[in-house]
């Protein structure tokens, strides 16, 4: 797709308007009238080059403190630490700059931004190789994190452990070690864990403990083989090969340095490890007075030096290489001047081991020069260096070990404190549980027994509530039979005679309201005792009574009633028959109904009394607990006084119907 020229010109000219913004904004002039808004933007834009944000930076951290932004000022210079600067003595630059904002540390409100600047002034202490001073700034630090910045509580004690190691502080070191991996331990930052776990093995082997050292480099190497980690195996590697070297075990130095140069071609490359590699390899096969490999390894790690900028020409082990392989080809005048200068640069940074090399190769190369006066005092202060030393090792080896045991001492004894109070824990919770389960089973019977006398007054209960209701109808049917003989015998018969004599009299009225009266005094007397239930028995007695509801009322009654004679005791025969007047009664009265039907029967050990009717009906479970209201109560009762059940079937609008269940 063609675009036409005048758009191409557009962009172009938008593109360099854009660019030219920042290039304009970054002369020094234009960017200190920038606003500080603006320039903060800028600290984010990765796109701007080093020389940029470090003109921003400069302005920023002049201009912060003149608006008095204490907290902002100490966070950029913070920040600024890892800067890359391009500024002679970049470390000192930094740490002037650090210093500057910390003579105005008490207007820092936020103590993270606090303990940060701290941190990172700590930094540039070590940097420098100012040990003590680098201590200081990481103490303070940690005083100012919280509780929730343990990640950089971790680091102070990391930094703190490295600057205590490079101090010649080995149990202070160690114990920040541990305080540090500990805390990386709770936060699972297993790489870090295995950074300080190296540490802890450099600073070993520095002391002469080499057996710790290596167990911790092995495991190091094998979890590195583990999870594919080569870059942290080969150094690891390469550390336990220097410790094999201080050891004098040349076999086994070699042996691992031949399997770090195989992984020599593996991502991620290095090639100030490698320079590393080649040199200690040069040195190795100079002490084996194999020339040929001596000076062929010099040469590739030489080759590899120049393109790393951190091992220049005064860096210890190329120094150390390089005079041993002069001295090898038979060059002492050479070796002695790197030796020298060798010398200067381990005194400067108080590095005993390059000392003693160093003291060594002027030895042999004052030698063999000639300068034997020179080779004797070398070789003094060479054995003075290896004395102190291994004096300083030997001492610091038994307080490490003094230290271990009085700790596994400490830990055997708060572990058998510990098994104490656990068992005695132990032996108190059985107590708590055989007295609770002594108070649940003490609980459990008292609750059975009282459940089970509760139970039984409740039966109890109920069974005189049973007696007194059977009682209490017996004797309502004894008075109601004595007032019906009463009635019958006495008042009955006495309306008899008073009827005979005004039929004498021939007075029709009065005759027929004698009939009427006496007719309802017999029926006042059936209903109180049911003469025919004594004559006839319980099935022609409910006959009749069906007849009798059929002929007064307009309700049409059919039954199918079987002759149950003998079937049952009389008491219950007259229960079953009130129990019928009743449900017929409630028929009657409440349900509307124009039909009604009666069924008695007798089966194997039962007779079924049923009544349904196909009235109104209602709803039972709306009205299960009303017995009174519904007339079902004495129907309940007079069933249970004579060990029955009592079944209740009704929908409303379609009819009810009772079944009563009698054992035989």
């Amino acid at each position: 797709m063609a675009y036409p020229s005048f758009s191409i010109h557009f962009l172009f000219v938008f593109f360099l308007f854009v660019f030219s913004g920042f290039v304009q904004e970054s002369n020094p002039d234009s960017l200190s009238a920038a606003p500080t808004v603006r320039l903060e933007e800028w600290l984010k834009d990765e796109t701007i080059s080093n020389a940029q944000m470090e003109q921003v930076y400069r302005v920023l951290l002049k201009r912060y403190p003149k608006e008095k932004a204490y907290d902002k000022w100490a966070d950029l210079a913070s920040r600024y630490f890892h800067h890359p600067v391009e500024v002679e003595d970049v470390d000192q630059h930094k740490l002037e700059t650090l210093q500057e904002v910390l003579a105005y540390e008490s207007e820092i409100k936020d103590s993270f931004i606090r303990a940060t600047l701290h941190l990172k002034t700590g930094g540039a202490w070590f940097n420098l190789q100012q040990f003590d001073s680098a201590i200081h700034s990481y103490t303070h630090a940690l005083k100012y994190f919280g509780e929730e910045d343990s990640i950089y509580i971790a680091d102070s004690y990391f930094f703190r452990g490295q600057a205590e190691d490079y101090r010649g502080g080995m149990l202070n070191a160690m114990e920040d070690y541990q305080q540090a991996r500990d805390i990386y331990e709770s936060l699972q930052d297993i790489d870090y864990v295995n950074y300080v776990k190296g540490g802890m093995a450099i600073l070993f082997s520095r002391f002469g403990i080499y057996d710790e050292s290596q167990k911790i480099r092995r495991e190091l190497i094998e979890y590195a083989k583990e999870n594919d980690k080569i870059f942290d195996q080969r150094i690891q590697m390469y550390n336990m090969a220097e410790t094999f070297r201080k050891q004098n075990k040349g076999t086994d130095q070699l042996l691992i340095l031949q399997e770090i140069e195989e992984l020599i071609d593996s991502e991620p490359a290095d090639d100030y490890l490698n320079a590393m590699l080649y040199f200690s390899l040069s040195r190795y096969y100079g002490n084996q007075n194999d020339p040929a490999l001596q000076q062929s390894y010099f040469e590739k790690g030489e080759k590899v030096r120049k393109t790393v900028p951190q091992i220049n020409e005064e860096n210890g082990a190329y120094l150390m290489t390089k005079a041993r392989l002069l001295l090898d080809q038979a060059n002492p005048r050479e070796a002695r001047q790197v030796a020298e200068q060798l010398l200067q640069n381990s005194q400067e940074k108080e590095n005993l081991e390059h000392q003693i090399n160093a003291y060594q190769l002027l030895s042999e190369s004052a030698e063999k020069l000639g300068d034997y006066s020179s080779a004797l005092k070398a070789n003094q202060n060479l054995m003075s260096y290896r004395d102190s030393i291994f004096e300083v090792n030997q001492a610091t080896s038994f307080a490490y070990y003094q230290t271990r045991y009085e700790t596994e001492k400490k830990e055997r004894e708060i572990l058998r404190k510990s098994v104490e109070l656990e068992e005695t824990k132990a032996a108190s919770r059985l107590r708590t549980q055989i007295l609770l389960g002594i108070i649940l089973l003490v609980t459990l019977v008292a609750t059975v027994i009282f459940f089970n006398y509760r139970l039984r007054n409740l039966r109890k209960q109920k069974r005189l509530e049973q007696e007194f209701s059977q009682q209490l109808l017996k004797m309502q049917e004894e008075e109601r039979k004595r007032i019906s003989k009463d009635l019958h015998d006495g008042l009955g018969q006495s309306l008899l005679l008073i009827k005979n004599k005004v039929a004498l009299n021939q007075s029709e009225n009065a005759g027929e309201m004698l009939d009427t009266a006496i007719s309802e005094l017999r029926s006042i007397a059936r209903s109180l005792h049911p003469m025919q239930l004594e004559k006839l028995g319980l099935s022609k007695a409910l006959e009749q009574m069906l007849d009798q509801i059929d002929q007064e009322t307009e309700i049409f009654v059919s039954s199918d009633i079987e002759d149950i004679t003998s079937a049952l005791p009389k008491e219950k025969e007259l229960q079953l028959y009130r129990i019928t007047q009743e449900a017929i009664n409630n028929v009657l009265k409440h349900s509307e109904a124009d039909a009604l039907r009666v069924l008695l029967k007798k089966e194997t050990n039962q007779v079924i009394l049923s009544i349904e009717d196909n009235g109104k009906g209602f709803d039972f479970s709306e009205k299960y607990q009303d017995f009174q209201s519904l007339g079902l109560k004495t129907l309940k009762e007079r069933t249970a006084a004579i060990q029955g059940s009592m079944k209740v079937s009704s929908e409303k609008e379609k009819g009810a119907k009772l079944d009563f269940i009698i054992y035989v």
